[in-house]
């Protein structure tokens, strides 16, 4: 068993008063979204700092806090915080001190050599010489780590970015470089040497981020017990934090071992186009997933390369009568390729399909998880995950997206008057546990998803206007939706992502015309009425949700109080 930090003595922060959320789900729907999307934060702290209401003041301040704790050198926050510490100080003098510490540093960045450019070229020798240098910077050290920070995290050299950050050392204050030091371990090394880093910060200014890293740490080594004791220790400083209320709800759940997939109840189902290399290690990853007795249906989409050489010898790797595959002469594009597999007859006989991408590297019981999830919510449309870098850190590509007010989008296509902005909280983030929750949403990521074989006889499969890639699945969730099947997404459940999805690494003229007329025909496809209800009725389910999970959250933090120690 791991050691036991102790996160029972967090300082106090400013916490508005019980019953506070769910006036903010009446008041400000786009609440029950996220706590944890940095512009979303930051523009409902604004709101609540604009007002004259003492709770909501509470709540941005102590939002703003954790900001802090979690990125120091994120500098639209630490201006924020500023702002809210001068006009109603409410810091721990430890956390103020070090605010002041990291905007100071923050305001003299030199600008000969900008960071920001070498990390765009993407070259991470340039990026480790650069941070080599910048340790030997006595008079500007600090300024000159604070936007390569997060680089230095993720070079491909774990090791060397424990030496490059240790560098830093002499020119940082020793609770600001511990700090530091265990982000890396968290990032970088094993939950016990993460552990081990989080017990030793200074907890007036970095508590609420290490009992946050730390409940992550103490599940990944399977202590869920006393991981949901420092999420709870977390939430009591924060009630008003939507991402806690959910993780500290999903770490309560019981969650014995996933029955095994039985013949006829799934089909897993995966398409490429000349992929060969990726496709076979795809594959070979898949194949030594828990599949049990599902059905593996791989569709060649019109390859040019070695990926039919590469499906069969894949075959091998699964049991007989378990694998099917399809060569097609061309490539019909991704909702075509999917409704091809949905019609093979072996496919259609399961009761639930899952697609994959053809760079997809799920966890060893993913298929299980997911349908133990669509057994648990019969009335999903979708079940899907959270997609993760495969690299380390394995940060987030996708957890539940969901939609913003109209008003709240920024146009972006001058034709069109658009009305669809999804909230996406998490591209790029760290995995401190913040998304490993289970709720009700209005989409999931395609790279994988489930879905129940009622909802596509319901509403059919991907439509092929969206071809070749881009917004059929987010057309098939809203389809799904507005007939009463809204997804599910199970953030508990994680799936690598070798690539990244289409629209992030958008880059050619060509690339960005297709994502931006996709969406045009998203946009056409959706009527007033439709969009109207669907922002609506999407934030009303969160909300819903939230308020019960709260409720349960807080008679459970109410009860493990009143526990009496041993």
């Amino acid at each position: 068993m791991p050691p036991a930090n102790d996160f029972s003595s967090l300082p106090p922060l400013p916490a508005p008063a019980p019953g506070f959320v769910a006036a903010m789900c009446d008041a400000l729907p786009i609440w029950a979204l996220t706590s944890e999307q940095r512009e979303l934060r930051l523009s409902l702290c604004r709101i609540l700092l604009g007002r004259n209401n003492s709770d909501g003041l509470a709540a941005a301040q102590g939002l703003l806090a954790l900001s802090f704790q979690e990125d120091p050198f994120d500098a639209p926050s630490l201006a924020l915080l500023a702002e809210a510490e001068a006009k109603h100080p409410f810091l721990p003098p430890r956390q103020a001190a070090m605010a002041r510490l990291v905007a100071a540093a923050l305001a003299d960045i030199p600008d000969d050599v900008p960071f920001e450019a070498i990390r765009a070229g993407g070259d991470t020798d340039l990026i480790a010489r650069y941070l080599e240098v910048a340790a030997k910077d006595k008079a500007h050290g600090l300024a000159r780590l604070a936007p390569a920070f997060g680089s230095l995290c993720r070079l491909p050299d774990a090791d060397l970015a424990g030496r490059l950050l240790d560098g830093f050392a002499p020119h940082l204050p020793g609770t600001l470089f511990a700090r530091l030091s265990a982000e890396l371990a968290f990032l970088r090394g094993t939950p016990e040497a993460a552990l081990k880093a989080l017990a030793g910060l200074d907890p007036t200014a970095w508590g609420l981020f290490a009992a946050i890293a730390a409940s992550r740490a103490l599940e990944h080594l399977g202590a869920r017990r006393q991981a949901l004791a420092a999420c709870l220790a977390a939430r009591a400083v924060l009630p008003q934090h939507v991402n806690l209320t959910l993780r500290a709800f999903a770490l309560a759940q019981a969650r014995p071992a996933a029955a095994p997939a039985q013949r006829d109840e799934a089909a897993v189902c995966l398409y490429s186009m000349n992929k060969a290399g990726l496709f076979r290690e795809c594959l070979a990853h898949l194949a030594a997933t828990d599949l049990g007795g599902a059905l593996v249906a791989v569709l060649d989409n019109g390859s040019t390369d070695d990926t039919p050489a590469v499906v069969a010898e894949a075959a091998k790797r699964f049991p007989e009568g378990r694998f099917l595959s399809v060569r097609l002469p061309v490539n019909i594009g991704a909702p075509g390729a999917r409704n091809w597999l949905l019609a093979r007859p072996e496919v259609a006989a399961c009761r639930h399909v899952a697609f994959l991408d053809d760079d997809a590297f799920p966890q060893a019981d993913w298929l299980s998880r997911l349908l133990e999830t669509a057994r648990a919510h019969p009335e999903a449309g979708t079940i899907g995950c959270a997609i993760v870098d495969v690299d380390a850190p394995r940060d987030h590509q996708a957890a539940d997206f969901n939609l913003f007010p109209p008003e709240m989008g920024a146009q972006s296509l001058p034709e069109t008057r658009e009305r669809l902005f999804v909230c996406e909280p998490c591209r790029g983030a760290a995995d401190y546990g913040l998304y490993a929750y289970t709720r009700p949403c209005l989409s999931v990521s395609g790279c994988c998803h489930l879905l129940p074989r009622r909802t596509i006889e319901a509403v059919g499969g991907f439509d092929i206007r969206f071809n070749p890639t881009q917004f059929d699945d987010l057309d098939r969730d809203i389809r799904s939706f507005l007939a009463g099947a809204p997804c599910v997404y199970d953030g508990t459940v994680r799936v690598g992502h070798k690539q990244g999805s289409s629209l992030a690494v958008a880059q050619t003229q060509g690339q960005v015309a297709q994502v931006v007329g996709n969406k045009i025909k998203l946009e056409y496809k959706v009527s007033d009425a439709e969009a109207d209800r669907l922002w609506r009725e999407n934030l009303a389910l969160l909300g819903r949700d939230l308020l019960a999970k709260d409720a349960a959250v807080g008679e459970l933090a109410r009860a493990v109080a009143a526990k009496p120690t041993a």
